[in-house]
């Protein structure tokens, strides 16, 4: 229970970190007041009801997890997958959000809305590091490894690894900087 608790904290700190209303420092009334205004203008109830039908998985409680899966995606047309793996710490500034198959998400991630994250032909999806920002519309698709650091254009099509640091564009995406150099320029 502790870890689902500590989970659901980083969520709401990074939530509230993305939407310029940080936690840190502030009073503990301040800062249940923030949380309860990201309940209402983030998707943060989503991620906590995926956070929740992975405790209740594990602890193999019935009905519950499908239920909260349910709640998930009519509520806020959020839908992260039963073999899906988040870090803590993920952010989802709006819905119509789909992750499927065995996915990895690392911690202190943003996927915007109408972003796909999933298989590719076989059950095996993308391992994404820390810190990664998909961009809207962007399909992260199949076996592949998105580094730490990484940025992932709106509309992006990612079929291939993709290293730390690096931001991609276009379909198929395509590395465009790698940490501040920009690979197509001879310099």
């Amino acid at each position: 229970m502790s870890r689902l608790l500590d989970e659901i904290s980083r969520d709401f700190a990074w939530t509230a970190a993305n939407r310029w209303e940080p936690l840190a420092g502030k009073p503990l009334w301040r800062q249940l007041w923030i949380c309860a205004g990201l309940t209402v203008k983030s998707r943060i109830l989503a991620v906590v009801l995926f956070r929740l039908k992975r405790w209740l998985r594990r602890h193999h409680v019935p009905v519950l997890p499908a239920f909260c899966d349910r709640l998930s995606i009519l509520g806020w047309n959020v839908c992260l997958g039963d073999h899906t793996e988040i870090g803590p710490g993920l952010y989802l500034p709006h819905g119509n959000v789909v992750v499927d198959g065995i996915v990895r998400i690392g911690a202190r991630c943003v996927i915007a809305p109408w972003v796909t994250i999933g298989v590719n032909g076989s059950v095996a999806g993308p391992t994404i590091g820390d810190n990664v920002f998909i961009g809207t519309g962007a399909k992260v698709l199949g076996g592949i490894r998105v580094g730490n650091n990484v940025r992932i254009g709106a509309g992006a099509v990612v079929l291939s690894d993709v290293p730390d640091g690096a931001t991609v564009v276009g379909v198929p995406a395509r590395v465009v900087k790698v940490a501040g150099q920009h690979p197509d320029r001879s310099g």
